[in-house]
């Protein structure tokens, strides 16, 4: 009970305020008595700086850029209103928003009746507000508590049926603490935030396409070009350009100077991804699209570095004036040759994974025996390298089949992130040496039961494709995530046809010359070693897609600090790996470790120190987009 006793005085304490200094600005509240009764008045005096700060209007859109500023009474409160809230300053258009002069004070009041009872009653009021220069915008707040006191109109208070229960005033106060802390450590964060990101661009965040065309116009209608930026958490280059580019202060102001509208088309927000593939008739991201009040339209899709000053010029002449270059934008969206480079490197990382190595001797002894009866190498070569590309491509089109135009909300929709990232962990840890995954044996039979002629090598092609499946599984994924969140239809097929076609044609060099195979290396303790260093890695690349699913469903475990904290330990782990300084069952000690072991464990070593220092508020560049709930230092 006296712990009880001393929660409700904390309680009451901290209530017990009739004033506050926040982010900006003083507010206090205070009681006047007229002669229709009292009247609780609001003054919010944001401090004198310069630039000035600005407060928006109590008539702001709620939910949209900006916080009005407002004054109500709390849940359950002993007074009611008894009329409307009104303020004593003028309203101005500000980029089509309303705001208060600059550096004014703003009183708001709001007319209550007196509460039953005798003696001075506490009441508390929630006030809401933002404070703004022409360039940035202060953290907002949200519904802080004020308590001032007011005089009981002298009838008696009503009896609380039945009494309340201790369990219940304890539910309630814990309820009260808890909301509490949790505010706290919002604004918290959103200070931190705000100060890495001083200057900050005042987007416009619609929740459909009906607001996102109002946008539009309410931009036209106040003479302002409307400038949409289609992003989403799991695109990596739009957050790379947000966390790097987009805190250039010049680029900053560029975006201000119209009116910026963040489209964000991940899930839940398909409507918003349909409605930039019908209007626009591109999936592209990232892509900003520079719409004048005239109608007519820019459009930019490069990723750069923003130490390139040219381009960082020109962008910003796009936003600012609607000045477009040549190869600005392209109409088919950047990172094609990324994108196609990352089909050609993992086929070749996959023709020496552990389980796919093994198939080139099988490959060359069937390709051999064949030959020995007369058959043609060329067009058997041809139909089994044809058997492995059909088996890709053929899963690159039931993707696209399946999901057509909404590409990129697979991409970004957390369930596929969360199938992703669990695969990468199975067969990560499969590599490891947790368990051993191979597809049925009648899958494999069925696959490769004919061995002679055309068919026969089309079937093995097949066969190859299902046997290697543990080790092609994380690259085929990898790419095809790629072409999907590349939002073009038919990229994910090209890019499995890619892929597939880096796999198959050394298989078909290899059949074609059989003698070809005596140079390879032979399969040894080598293999073992790749298997384990693959595995770590496949772990590692896990956390980069279960962080989109972290920031979806707001788990706050997997984001920036988890996975640089388990890339930096993985990284050393290798290195340790590398150099002999432990071992994996069926691994050779190592004696004497030579240059090349001591080159990698060195390359693995600086990599995770260069990591490590990313906790410490280093900008790790690209790293910082793979975290789209933390903010880059």
């Amino acid at each position: 009970m006296r712990v009880l006793l001393a929660l409700l005085l904390l309680t009451s304490l901290i209530a017990e305020e009739s004033f506050f200094s926040r982010h900006g600005v003083t507010v206090s509240v205070e009681l006047e008595t007229t002669a229709d009764g009292p009247v609780i008045a609001a003054t919010f005096q944001p401090r004198p700086q310069d630039p000035p700060l600005h407060l928006y209007g109590m008539g702001l859109t709620p939910g949209g850029a900006g916080v009005p500023t407002n004054l109500r009474l709390a849940p359950g409160s002993p007074v009611r209103a008894r009329g409307p809230l009104r303020d004593d300053q003028p309203v101005h258009d500000l980029d089509g928003l309303p705001v208060y002069p600059d550096g004014t004070a703003v009183t708001l009041r709001l007319p209550i009746s007196a509460p039953a009872g005798s003696g001075e009653i506490p009441v508390e009021v929630r006030v809401s507000y933002m404070a703004c220069t022409a360039e940035a915008c202060l953290v907002p707040v949200n519904d802080a508590p004020l308590i001032l006191r007011v005089p009981g109109d002298g009838s008696a208070p009503a009896a609380v049926g039945g009494g309340a229960a201790l369990d219940d005033i304890r539910a309630v106060i814990r309820e009260e603490l808890a909301g509490t802390q949790a505010k706290l450590r919002a604004e918290l964060r959103a200070e931190l935030a705000a100060a890495a990101e001083p200057h900050a661009i005042r987007w416009r965040r619609p929740a459909d396409r009906a607001a996102a065309e109002a946008l539009i116009a309410e931009a036209h209608a106040a003479g302002k070009a409307a400038i949409l930026d289609f992003t989403g958490p799991s695109c990596i280059n739009c957050l790379l350009m947000a966390k790097t580019v987009f805190r250039v202060p010049a680029v900053a102001r560029a975006w201000n100077s119209g009116v910026p509208i963040e489209i964000d088309t991940d899930p839940p927000h398909e409507d918003l991804a349909a409605w930039q593939q019908e209007r626009f008739a591109t999936q592209n991201r990232p892509l900003y699209i520079r719409i004048a009040p005239d109608g007519s339209e820019v459009r930019w899709d490069r990723v750069f570095d923003p130490s390139d000053t040219a381009t960082l010029e020109r962008l910003v002449a796009l936003l600012e004036r609607g000045e477009s270059a040549a190869g600005d934008a392209t109409g088919t969206g950047s990172g094609w040759g990324e994108f196609l480079l990352l089909a050609v490197l993992g086929g070749l990382f996959t023709l020496v994974m552990p389980c796919t190595y093994p198939m080139i001797p099988f490959t060359v002894n069937m390709f051999t025996k064949q030959a020995a009866g007369g058959a043609k190498l060329l067009p058997l070569a041809a139909a089994y390298a044809l058997g492995i590309i059909a088996c890709f491509v053929g899963l690159g089109v039931l993707i696209t089949g399946v999901f057509g135009a909404s590409l990129t909300t697979l991409a970004g929709h957390p369930i596929t992130n969360l199938l992703i990232g669990v695969l990468f962990v199975v067969l990560g840890l499969s590599l490891l040496g947790a368990w051993f995954l191979t597809p049925p044996s009648w899958l494999q039979n069925a696959a490769g039961g004919a061995r002679g002629g055309y068919f026969g090598a089309l079937l093995m092609g097949l066969t190859f494709a299902i046997t290697a499946f543990t080790c092609t599984a994380p690259f085929a994924g990898a790419v095809l995530a790629a072409g999907v969140a590349h939002g073009a239809w038919g990229s994910a097929v090209l890019g499995m046809a890619i892929y597939s076609g880096t796999i198959a044609l050394p298989f078909f060099l290899l059949a074609l010359a059989p003698g070809w195979l005596a140079r390879l290396p032979r399969a040894g303790a080598w293999m073992n070693e790749f298997k384990v260093v693959g595995g770590l890695v496949e772990i590692a690349a896990a956390c980069k897609f279960l962080a989109i699913c972290d920031h979806a469903w707001g788990w706050g475990i997997i984001g920036r600090t988890f996975c640089l904290a388990s890339w930096s330990a993985i990284a050393l782990a290798i290195a340790a790996y590398v150099l002999g300084w432990w071992r994996h069952d069926g691994d050779e000690s190592i004696k004497h470790a030579g240059l090349g072991r001591l080159s990698a464990a060195i390359i693995c070593a600086a990599l995770a120190i260069w990591l490590a220092s990313g906790l410490a508020g280093n900008h790790l560049g690209l790293i910082e987009s793979f975290f789209p709930g933390d903010a880059a230092p």
